[in-house]
């Protein structure tokens, strides 16, 4: 398989919200959820990376962010992706590198949005999505 060109289409803060009520302790520990999805726009040859994180303490949500980046895929690319029946595979390298580069962009956007926050101290761990994304994605 070749190399699969793109570029940024554009990138989009879907939902961000702080509950800093709901912190007990600053220094307390706290889960981290982290959710990855696609979707592919084939008329636009656009595939959607969304991240969704959600900190909690024991008993409540902290913070959600939902960060959508839209990368245009060039046509060349998408034909090396296409199977003999249509069927356009997005290999899971591929979509490890997506969703890395979305989850970087919405660790800079958490640290901004959070500064002088009592969610400020907190630091989204790192995530190795090549553990979590074991398909590969078949755009429908």
């Amino acid at each position: 398989m070749k190399d699969v060109m793109y570029r940024y289409a554009k990138m989009e803060l879907e939902q961000f919200a702080m509950f800093e009520e709901n912190m007990k302790d600053e220094h307390g520990e706290i889960q981290v959820q982290t959710e990855a999805q696609f979707k592919y726009d084939k008329p636009q040859h656009v595939l959607c990376s969304k991240i969704t994180v959600t900190f909690s303490n024991v008993e409540s949500p902290l913070m959600r962010a939902v960060i959508d980046s839209y990368f245009l895929i060039h046509p060349d690319s998408i034909s090396g992706i296409t199977d003999s029946e249509g069927h356009i595979i997005f290999p899971t390298n591929i979509l490890v590198q997506f969703a890395s580069l979305n989850y970087g962009s919405l660790r800079g956007i958490i640290h901004l949005k959070t500064l002088g926050t009592k969610l400020s101290g907190y630091i989204l761990p790192p995530i190795f999505f090549n553990d979590i994304i074991t398909k590969d994605y078949i755009a429908e």
